[in-house]
């Protein structure tokens, strides 16, 4: 895993070219640690930062072909690479044996289609020393970063944004309109962009062309087939326990280090974990962290898996002040405003198994696959629920908004679980893109006259006229890649540590999203499929556990400090979007504990802490 950047700046003079790579690549530093390298042509230069996992002797990057046409930058694993390099053998002379090699063998030998062969995550940058074009590339989900920039002749990529930052320097960082009313609807920028003017991210399953008479090209390698699957439940719950099983397999073997695991103790990462005990390579190392608050702590059914499991388990608890003090750096970390809380106890727990080994499995990319978000119960619910009579609707909602919300996390809480249900019912119907970060009324109190976002994203697939399955999907388009991976990838490079994850296998997906969607539920509990896949392999508690998910105590801190700091901001005259006033009312019942307002208050923080950054 590693950092990559590209700057082409026919303009700028050969040291001030260098000058800025420098800066970009100590910007990228926590992704590499091990090695830096770079490279300058005529009218660019290419930089890298390593984090060496495949072939620790060679690898060395940026690399170039033997005629010195081809330059490639490369951050990623391909997990596929003896298969592809055994295939190229007698086409190249390869010098290494690094992954690396066979990816620039491959671009240079087949062209830019060798792409669709790639089993692994990736971003690269192949430069045409030749044409002047420069080819990118992003996995099919978008686990590894790319961001670009272009301006007149000057064209820049990196794999952060304070390090495109560096690149591109006489630019000043302005906030996007769209990007940022995307930001506050769903907590994040939508694929493709960023919350930065001018700043643009590759898209997951696609290749862009940057020519060298500046025009750009996107095109898509992959659409996974919707065709429906023939075969039955218990064919497809097997077909699912070999691919997955396989998965897992690839996934140690493409190393030169040991590999380790985060254990929450749920049916995800327990599953991922079980298989990685049962394949062979020696007693696995497994990771956690949790809160001294019992609904946001994780370690005693992880404790519990990994007795069972026979793994070496590490566990430690989070000390909330140092959680607050990571809280208020983060958002300058990113680049832009990222409204996902969890965000802090990933970084955490990452910062726990990196003291121990330079690669972990989890378990993200079950959830969206297998059915497993609360969400997705709410809406086989609510559309039960919709068939009731007006009046007794009207009852039940008045009842529950008349108790106070809890600060408690939902998974341990029935009267937060009424709340956000009744806040479900309530919603128009509409197309579904991706979770709400906060409700339309607190929106309108926090950011009134939010303007449009972006138009919604090209779908790989057929519209689906069911609900059920087009959130599915979507999740798996959206908020997978712009949530939950750029979260996974953040926190762990942030301690250079390499995050695998096995649920977002291609086969695996490509085989999961044909099967019926209701083979994923049983009445309103998901993962249907995954249990009857996964019977017998993993302990027996963990199907009965309740799904808890990576929270963050996020409610109390804005009580405290978080809190504090956000109302200095709001008094700062640098609150962008964001009304003072309202932001200051919902603090203000936040604190009261009339409501829990820990979404809202949080998307504010992380954009007043981003704002402010950029005007320090």
């Amino acid at each position: 895993m590693c950092g990559i950047a590209f700057l082409r700046a026919p303009a700028l003079l050969s040291e001030a070219r260098a000058q800025r790579m420098e800066v970009a690549l100590r910007q990228l530093e926590h992704r590499g640690p091990d090695e830096t390298g770079r490279f300058a042509g005529g009218d660019f230069v290419a930089g890298h930062t390593r984090l060496a996992i495949i072939d620790l002797a060679g690898g060395h990057q940026p690399v170039r072909d033997p005629n010195g046409r081809w330059l490639l930058v490369f951050n990623g694993e391909i997990y596929n690479y003896r298969d592809l390099r055994a295939r190229l053998q007698g086409r190249w002379d390869f010098r290494d044996d690094s992954d690396t090699e066979v990816l620039l063998a491959g671009l240079v030998v087949e062209g830019a289609g060798f792409v669709e062969q790639l089993d692994g995550m990736w971003a690269f940058v192949l430069h045409d020393l030749q044409s002047g074009t420069s080819l990118l590339s992003r996995d099919r989900f978008g686990k590894k970063p790319l961001y670009y920039r272009q301006m007149g002749t000057l064209f820049a990529c990196a794999s952060e944004l304070p390090a495109l930052a560096a690149l591109t320097p006489d630019v000043p960082v302005h906030e996007d309109a769209s990007g940022i009313a995307d930001y506050f609807r769903y907590g994040y920028a939508l694929p493709g962009k960023t919350c930065v003017a001018g700043v643009n991210e590759v898209l997951p399953a696609h290749m862009l062309w940057r020519h060298a008479d500046g025009s750009i090209e996107q095109k898509r390698y992959w659409s996974p087939s919707t065709e429906p699957w023939k075969g039955g439940f218990d064919e497809a719950a097997a077909q699912v326990r070999e691919l997955l099983t396989q998965s897992v397999r690839r996934r140690q073997l493409a190393s030169d280090v040991e590999v380790g695991a985060f254990l929450s103790g749920g049916v995800d990462s327990t599953t991922v974990c079980a298989l990685a005990q049962q394949s062979g390579f020696g007693q696995l190392q497994t990771f956690t962290a949790g809160f001294a608050e019992p609904t946001y702590d994780e370690r005693g059914p992880a404790a519990r898996a990994a007795a069972e499991l026979g793994t070496l388990h590490t566990a430690e608890q989070i000390i909330p002040e140092v959680a607050v003090k990571l809280a208020t750096e983060l958002p300058a970390r990113i680049g832009q405003p990222f409204g996902d809380s969890s965000l802090v106890p990933s970084a955490l727990v990452a910062s726990v198994a990196a003291r121990h080994v330079k690669v972990v499995l989890t378990g993200d990319g079950s959830d969206e696959i297998f059915g497993g978000y609360a969400r997705y119960a709410g809406r086989l619910l609510r559309q039960r629920y919709r068939r009731m009579p007006a009046a007794l609707r009207v009852v039940i909602e008045r009842a529950v908004l008349a108790t106070p919300e809890p600060y408690a996390h939902h998974s341990g809480s029935l009267l937060k679980r009424a709340h956000l249900f009744v806040r479900l019912a309530r919603e128009a119907a509409g197309g579904y893109i991706g979770p709400p970060a906060i409700r339309d009324d607190t929106l309108a109190r926090l950011v009134p006259g939010l303007g449009h976002g972006n138009a919604t994203p090209d779908l790989p697939w057929p519209d689906d006229p069911d609900e059920i399955r087009h959130m599915l999907l979507m999740d798996a388009l959206v908020y997978l890649p712009q949530d939950i991976l750029q979260k996974v990838d953040r926190t762990t490079m942030m301690y250079s540590l390499e995050a695998r994850s096995p649920f977002l296998d291609k086969d695996l997906f490509e085989f999961a999203v044909r099967v019926p969607w209701q083979w994923h539920f049983n009445g309103l509990h998901g993962k249907r499929l995954l249990r009857a896949a996964m019977r017998g392999r993993v302990p027996d508690f963990v199907w009965s556990r309740r799904k808890q998910g990576f929270a963050s105590p996020v409610s109390h801190w804005l009580r405290d400090k978080l809190g504090d700091d956000l109302l200095a901001m709001a008094h700062s005259g640098n609150t962008g979007v964001v009304n003072p006033t309202g932001l200051r009312v919902l603090l203000d019942e936040h604190r009261a504990q009339r409501a829990d307002h820990s979404q809202p208050l949080w998307l504010a923080y992380a954009y007043l802490r981003w704002r402010a950054g950029l005007a320090g």
